[in-house]
């Protein structure tokens, strides 16, 4: 006994850690995603911000160095004379640019009026010196703009590029900046520019590069300052993506410790609220439950189900226990009752069972006399009763009627459906009609009275056992399988018409088939092929034609023993899985003439 309480003691506090667990993960997701979100939307406004300032510094540069008039002309000298560009002033090199009449040529070329190309050679290196030292003089004051490196990039091939004038590198002493090596392969953003052609456009082009030489991530912008006569030159600017990394991660550390006090605070709160208005109440219920399995008092209980005042739904299940407590006294006096008409309607389904079962013809051989056919058949319900049925009697002495069929639903309605049925079409073809006349004589008598609107797919057979000719008609029922003059049974895939007791008028074809001695006929319900086994897959007609085929290969291959095999095929099949529809078949083995007496 102190065991059993402690077992339940044990439940009791599992409970309340199993809310806890499970708010605090609630409350942890929404953390997670509250922080994920918070760090994307800062990133993409962080980003904005960056863009919008790269692009105003990129333009503004742009603006100061496209004034120049001769910057496509500097530009394509500094290409083609790289070493020449950066190379220190000698003595003569410094007199002659601190001479008056250079600073008037060099004056005349940043306005346009005169043509640096036309000069002498040595002279076009001075102008491009100083169009270099002055740039690259310019952007070095521009430490200012807070980036880790501004440049002029020069597009050389898709392999390569030229950075001219870094900020991060000019040297006063050689005059201006060295020309170093930028793998163009390396970023995205040249790499579009050289995939898409682009010659001309306003938009800043963007990415993210990781410079595998110092290990950092960079954010880099893209504008042309020049993109004529066939030189291809970007301003550039790094923004170093380090920091902003930094700056997202300090905000979500500091988020995360202010949610994680705020989450263990609502958890603490949301767990005590679920204690009091859950776990508490369902503990009084509890001992309601044992004091009424220990007396049977159902009044005692209800009393005690009324002190449960929560506004929830377990007030709503106490007085749903309490009302329970005292129908179950009633229930308890019925339940004899009940079981005596338990009883009465198996001793009813029994009865009607053996009803059923005697309207189908159950004697074999059925014509012990004849011996130009052989013919057998069975019927296994799903149900106490069943809706299949099989039919066959002879018309006259030279034609016998056969007949399949499958009545929808199941149990005592289809059953009572399938003797009215297989009554009317047993009347019908007394009368020595077609099988296509027969089944619409019998859909318009079942659809005048179908209140139900139930139906019954048919096969009706006519056999001429003089010569072997079959005439059969098809109302939505399985394929027929024949076994003629190869020895191996065929599924025949005849013309259906629609089910009988479906809708009024319906007209019907019928065919004929030659049946030779030694041929064979095989009809079916379709609780055959869809037997289904405990992985939901279906027998299906195939294996059921290998079933008739095995069946064949037997020295005793009447319709009895292949309806066996084919009967235990099935079985083994389906194992242990639950029978879900009627299994029906009947077999016709044709002798002719030479089996006649």
């Amino acid at each position: 006994m102190q065991t059993l309480q402690k077992t339940k003691k044990e439940k009791r506090q599992k409970l309340v850690v199993q809310v806890g667990i499970i708010s605090f993960c609630i409350f942890l997701a929404t953390l997670v995603f509250t922080l994920f979100s918070d760090y994307q939307i800062t990133r993409n406004a962080y980003l904005s911000s960056k863009n919008e300032m790269i692009d105003r510094d990129l333009n503004t540069l742009r603006t100061t160095m496209t004034g120049i008039r001769i910057l496509p002309w500097a530009l394509r000298y500094w290409r083609e004379n790289p070493e020449e560009t950066v190379r220190a002033y000698t003595e003569e090199d410094q007199k002659i640019d601190e001479s008056t009449e250079f600073q008037d040529l060099y004056s005349a070329c940043l306005l346009g009026e005169k043509d640096p190309a036309k000069e002498d050679p040595a002279l076009q290196r001075l102008i491009a010196s100083r169009v270099f030292t002055a740039f690259g003089l310019d952007l070095k004051n521009k430490r200012g703009m807070d980036y880790a490196r501004i440049f002029l990039l020069g597009i050389l091939d898709e392999e390569e590029s030229i950075r001219y004038l870094d900020n991060t590198t000019y040297s006063t002493q050689t005059g201006g900046n060295s020309l170093i090596y930028y793998p163009t392969s390396e970023h995205s953003a040249v790499k579009k520019i050289l995939r898409d052609g682009i010659t001309d456009f306003d938009k800043t082009i963007y990415e993210l590069y990781h410079d595998p030489t110092s290990g950092k991530e960079y954010y880099i912008g893209y504008i042309p300052v020049c993109l004529s006569e066939g030189e291809r030159c970007f301003l550039c600017i790094c923004y170093d993506w380090s920091d902003f990394y930094n700056q997202l991660l300090s905000n979500a550390r500091n988020s995360m410790i202010a949610g994680l006090i705020v989450l263990i605070l609502l958890n603490g709160l949301l767990t005590l609220f679920i204690y009091r208005k859950t776990i508490l109440p369902v503990l009084k219920m509890k001992s309601g439950v044992e004091d009424y399995m220990a007396d049977k008092d159902s009044r005692a209980v209800s009393e005690k189900m009324d002190q449960i005042r929560v506004q929830n739904e377990i007030g709503v299940l106490a007085d749903s226990f309490s009302d329970l407590a005292t129908e179950i006294d009633r229930y308890t006096k019925e339940i004899l009752t009940l079981n005596t008409e338990k009883a009465r309607i198996r001793t009813e389904l029994s009865l009607a069972t053996n009803i059923q079962s005697s309207m189908l013809p159950s004697d074999f051989p059925a014509f012990p006399d004849r011996t130009d056919f052989d013919i057998h058949a069975s019927m296994n319900p799903a149900k106490e009763v069943g809706g299949d049925f099989y039919d066959f009697f002879l018309i006259d002495d030279d034609h016998l009627c056969l007949v399949i069929a499958d009545v929808s639903g199941k149990g005592v309605p289809a059953a009572l459906f399938m003797m009215s049925s297989m009554i009317t079409l047993r009347n019908l073809a007394e009368q020595g009609t077609s099988p296509a006349a027969i089944l619409e004589s019998a859909n318009k008598a079942i659809c005048a009275s179908n209140k139900q609107e139930m139906f019954v797919t048919v096969w009706l057979g006519i056999l001429e056992l003089s010569t072997g000719k079959l005439t059969a008609a098809n109302a939505g029922h399985e394929y027929p399988v024949f076994c003629g003059e190869s020895g191996r049974f065929e599924l025949f895939k005849d013309r259906h018409g629609f089910v009988v007791g479906g809708m009024e008028g319906i007209r019907y074809k019928e065919y004929e088939v030659l049946l030779t001695p030694g041929s064979k006929l095989f009809v079916y319900t379709d609780g055959v092929p869809e037997a289904t086994n405990a992985e939901g897959e279906m027998y299906g007609t195939d294996r059921m034609v290998d079933a008739l085929n095995n069946a064949m290969g037997s020295a005793d291959s009447t319709p009895k023993v292949i309806l066996a095999a084919v009967r235990a095929s099935v079985d083994e099949f389906v194992k242990d899985a639950e029978q879900f529809d009627d299994l029906t078949m009947l077999c016709l083995s044709y002798h002719g003439q030479r089996g006649s007496r």
